[in-house]
């Protein structure tokens, strides 16, 4: 006589990660699951919609709640288009990015912080037209020595200007 097996589909909460497979709390128990959610890693205490049954195996095919990372890994090149949209990260924590260079190609490039700090053994700007900066405060700190080069310098202060050094050459 033919033994019916009943296939599970509904939520499982996991239990632990082991390579491809996940360890899974169903209502009958744990028991191992396929990882079938493509770029999601599950980290234990998500729930996730599982499928299977005893003699088939188990499979998670989707996230109900989680908190496990999404990682897409390519071979080559990876490409993402929006090709009449535009593409917009967003995190409450962090971004990083990584990588041995990083160009920016745009029109205009708009960059808002609260705070901004740079880091660079050696840094280069190039502006064709105009430069401005507008700041409350400035101090620069050069440690060796600092060439200005103009075709003409204009300087203005409002109240007091100093000048300190070992020797003052005009001319």
């Amino acid at each position: 006589m033919p033994v019916a097996t009943t296939t599970y589909l509904g939520p499982a909460r996991v239990l632990e990660l082991r390579e491809s497979h996940v360890q899974v709390e169903l209502p009958d128990g744990p028991t191992s699951a396929t990882l079938a959610t493509g770029a999601y890693r599950p980290a234990p205490g998500d729930l996730v919609l599982a499928i299977g049954s005893d003699e088939s195996g188990y499979y998670v095919i989707g996230v109900l709640q989680g908190t496990g990372a999404v990682t897409i890994t390519s071979p080559g090149d990876l490409n993402l288009i929006a090709a009449n949209g535009a593409i917009s990260l967003v995190s409450t924590r962090a971004v990083a990015l990584k990588s041995p260079a990083i160009r920016l190609h745009a029109n205009r490039l708009d960059v808002a912080a609260r705070a901004m700090f740079e880091r660079c053994s050696t840094a280069y700007t190039w502006i064709k037209d105009h430069f401005q900066l507008r700041t409350g405060r400035m101090r620069t700190t050069v440690h060796d020595s600092y060439h200005v080069s103009a075709e003409r310098i204009v300087e203005k202060a409002k109240k007091d200007v100093t000048i300190d050094g070992e020797s003052i050459n005009l001319g």
